[in-house]
């Protein structure tokens, strides 16, 4: 019996032995090792936004950052799996690891860095804003005073509302819809403007009034608040944004990156800031949550 009771303690031993080895690798497994091991790279995406993510007449996913991301998955020798998730719940996503980066042409801001791991930028652009062809809107001051009071449209969390907000608009949130929805409500007076990046909407307001001739916008005089975007992940370790950072900055080098943005953006580069952009007015945030 002692010597059966010994061999049993030897093999819980071994067990142990066995299982604090399988914890210990697993704890010390990086994030660019598990996308790497599972050979696919989970990403949340909008598909609703025009010209980043959307998608076209056979239905297929397509976009600037679409074809981005799919360099990349080739680049770095693996699939890409789109989610499509809003904004709001694309940090959630990638919080809780149902994806391992967003993309939804993310501002990186300070607040964001403090909390993920940010890579290198993919894209440049300037905060604009969508407005109704008659004028009727009422806003398109410069300096941004004209904002109090007016109904700012758009999803929740984004820093274009967070402005919004502090200038003194009304909010008027939005789930994950299509570019449609937005500019229509502009058109018909539920909202008066909708504040977001500026290249974007430019694109965008061309697309959907082709599409939708009953739609009257336009675009805002008013800039501000340059920006640069990236793809979002959890800031567990810089593995994984180690591996996108060298993969972009080699897109930038080699022009691919340049010819993306050309195709969606209408032959603009938006890898690289605007010139002129440093004396635009600069709304702080960072106060808003």
């Amino acid at each position: 019996m002692k010597k059966i009771s010994t061999i049993v303690s030897l093999g819980l031993a071994a067990s142990l032995l066995v299982a604090c080895s399988s914890d210990k690798g697993a704890k010390t497994q990086s994030e660019w090792d598990k996308v790497k091991e599972a050979g696919v790279l989970k990403v949340a995406t909008p598909g609703t936004l025009f010209p980043t993510s959307y998608h076209d007449d056979d239905k297929n996913l397509i976009g600037y950052e679409i074809d981005m991301m799919n360099e990349i998955g080739k680049r770095l020798d693996i699939k890409i799996d789109y989610q499509e998730i809003g904004v709001a719940e694309a940090f959630t996503a990638v919080d809780s690891g149902k994806v391992d980066v967003a993309v939804n042409n993310f501002d990186t801001t300070k607040e964001r860095q403090e909390k993920y791991n940010i890579s290198e930028p993919y894209k440049y652009s300037i905060g604009g804003m969508i407005v109704r062809e008659d004028g009727s809107s009422g806003i398109g001051a410069t300096d941004l005073s004209d904002w109090k009071g007016k109904k700012a449209g758009g999803g929740a969390g984004t820093q274009y509302m967070k402005i919004a907000e502090k200038l003194g608009a009304e909010p008027v949130i939005y789930d994950n819809v299509t570019n449609d929805v937005y500019l229509r409500d502009v058109s018909t007076g539920r909202t008066d403007f909708i504040p977001n990046d500026y290249y974007t909407q430019v694109i965008a307001i061309k697309f959907i009034t082709a599409k939708f001739p009953d739609i009257k916008v336009k675009m805002g005089d008013a800039k501000y608040n340059p920006t640069e975007q990236g793809i979002v992940m959890k800031k567990t370790d810089d593995s994984l944004k180690t591996q996108l950072d060298k993969v972009i900055k080699d897109m930038k080098a080699d022009g691919t990156l340049k010819k993306i943005s050309e195709k969606y953006y209408a032959g603009q580069d938006l890898t690289k800031p605007e010139e002129g952009t440093k004396n635009l007015p600069v709304v702080d945030v960072s106060d808003i949550k």
